[in-house]
């Protein structure tokens, strides 16, 4: 996180700092009072884990970031916690890798568009409203209702343009 949501004022959780993960937390927890949900110690550490990381993160890395913690856990485990934090818009699942990433924007349903660059992995969250609209305005003509979209842009971030240093 490097600061706050821009739009919004509220916490937003991109390149975090250990106080931003904190306010982060706070702020999932208090949704999820909000919501009804039960945010439990293991969904808690699973979501503290994907915002510490600066790149999206896999279930498995997770896993055993919480072995080496202590916890006894299983695949089951984290992916169950992953996906209830899926489910309170607190996270995204990048299908292109099969990664995490907490979400930017959790206080409200929005679409996702992730620019992910193909040469040093770094992955931003993008805002814009123009990109829901666009997504509704299309399903339209099929009589079509959107629950949830996600839209993974891949290229090359400008350090990565400028300097050549692509992954193949």
């Amino acid at each position: 996180m490097s600061q706050a949501c821009h739009h919004h004022g509220e916490t937003s959780c991109a390149l975090p700092s250990s106080q931003q993960v904190e306010d982060f937390l706070a702020q999932a927890e208090a949704l999820c009072r909000a919501r009804k949900q039960r945010f439990t110690e293991l969904r808690r550490t699973v979501l503290e884990l994907v915002c510490r990381y600066e790149q999206p993160v896999g279930a498995y890395t997770l896993l055993d970031d919480l072995r080496r913690s202590g916890r006894s856990a299983a695949p089951p485990t984290v992916y169950r916690a992953l996906a209830f934090l899926q489910q309170q818009g607190l996270v995204h699942r990048l299908v292109n890798d099969n990664t995490y990433i907490a979400c930017a924007h959790p206080q409200r349903p929005h679409a996702g568009l992730f620019l992910l660059c193909r040469g040093c992995g770094r992955t931003q969250e993008v805002h814009t409203r123009e990109v829901d609209q666009a997504i509704a305005h299309q399903a339209q003509p099929f009589d079509f209702l959107v629950e949830k979209a996600a839209v993974e842009v891949i290229g090359l971030c400008h350090a990565c343009a400028a300097g050549g240093d692509a992954r193949d």
